[in-house]
């Protein structure tokens, strides 16, 4: 079973496609919500796709201008999820430092609910890593980094706060996380797309059956059969997102 946590389905270069996507490979899909608008489409597919797509709630950071607007509505969704998400840190495009306390402002609401209601969090955290390091020590929880692109040392300091590293088809054209992956144990490393982004081939649509692409450049890294690290991936998904 092919394992994606971390997939926007809702977005324009898949939405209309989904029925053919799905078709493509046996697996399990978590679809985040970056808005009140992408989390009421990602509950939707759940129902619609159920077993196959799980919804996760969130609001991105990139989005901080409305989070006044949205928050009250999107954080009665949460109940309905089996993960937060999309939810984190960008100061790669938010700039404005009254706007990056905001973040963390917001990062900390949903930090909250997730250690009150043990919801696993999954977070893009972009420029943002020692803002993000100095908050989550705060909290228990179980929690994800997706499309993790920090340094080595970074990924240790993760890895010993308990929290998992996710790794996207772009692992293949990328060496340094090709030698983060080596780095990470198998009960801590997850399998995602982002679709429709970072995908294997620069410029190309990204798909979530694209997880068997990491799943072969893991088994190389590794030195690992690609069956054993998908059962394991699997094993990870029941025992964070299943319990």
């Amino acid at each position: 079973m092919l394992i994606d946590i971390h997939a926007h389905l809702n977005s324009d270069e898949l939405k209309d496609k989904i029925d053919e996507i799905l078709s493509k490979c046996n697996i399990k899909i978590i679809n985040a919500g970056v808005d009140l608008d992408s989390d009421l489409e990602t509950l939707e597919l759940a129902r619609i796709y159920k077993d196959i797509v799980y919804p996760a709630i969130g609001f991105h950071p990139e989005y901080i201008e409305k989070s006044e607007k949205e928050m009250d509505k999107i954080l009665p969704l949460i109940d309905k999820a089996i993960a937060i998400s999309e939810v984190g840190l960008d100061y790669y495009w938010i700039k404005d430092e009254k706007l990056r306390k905001k973040e963390i402002e917001v990062l900390s609401t949903f930090l909250e609910i997730g250690e009150k209601r043990r919801k696993p969090v999954i977070l893009h955290i972009r420029g943002g890593m020692s803002d993000f390091l100095q908050l989550i020590s705060s909290y228990k929880l179980t929690f994800i980094i997706h499309a993790f692109e920090g340094s080595i040392k970074i990924a240790r300091k993760i890895l010993d706060l308990g929290g998992y590293l996710s790794f996207p088809p772009i692992i293949v054209r990328d060496k340094l996380r090709r030698q983060i992956a080596k780095e990470v144990p198998l009960d801590k490393l997850f399998t995602e797309t982002d679709s429709p982004f970072l995908g294997p081939e620069k410029g190309k649509i990204n798909e979530p059956c694209n997880v068997s692409i990491t799943l072969s450049e893991l088994s190389i890294i590794k030195g690992l059969g690609k069956e054993e690290i998908e059962k394991q991936i699997e094993k990870n998904f029941y025992r964070v997102f299943m319990q």
